[in-house]
C-alpha cells in the first residue's frame, strides 16, 4: 500500500517531485537520493541533481528527471539507470540539506 501511495504521489504531482528530496535503498547498503537542486553537470535545465552512496562510503553523482512515470538517472560516468518511483520515500524536511 505504501508503494502505491508513493507512486501516486510521484506521478500525480511533478511539482512535488521536483520540490522535495526523495530516497530509496540501493543494493549496496546505502541510498539513491533525488534532490530538488538543479543539476550543474548537464546542460538540460530540466534535470535535477542526485547522488547514491554505498555502505563503504563511495558516492556517485547523477542528474535525474521524472519521465514516462519512471525516474531516469544519468550518472557522470555516462551510465543511465531507470528506477521505479514506488521504491522512493520522501525525506522529512528536518533531514533535507
Amino acid at each position: 500500500m505504501k508503494r502505491l501511495i508513493v507512486a501516486v504521489a510521484l506521478t500525480v504531482s511533478a511539482f512535488s517531485v521536483y520540490a522535495d528530496t526523495w530516497r530509496a535503498r540501493n543494493n549496496n547498503g546505502g541510498y539513491i537520493v533525488l534532490t530538488p537542486r538543479d543539476c550543474p553537470h548537464h546542460p538540460d535545465k530540466r534535470l535535477r541533481a542526485g547522488y547514491s552512496y554505498t555502505d563503504k562510503g563511495n558516492t556517485y553523482s547523477f542528474c535525474w528527471l521524472f519521465i514516462d512515470n519512471m525516474v531516469r538517472a544519468i550518472y557522470l560516468d555516462g551510465s543511465e539507470y531507470t528506477y521505479n518511483p514506488a521504491n522512493f520515500e520522501k525525506v522529512p524536511p528536518t533531514r533535507q540539506g
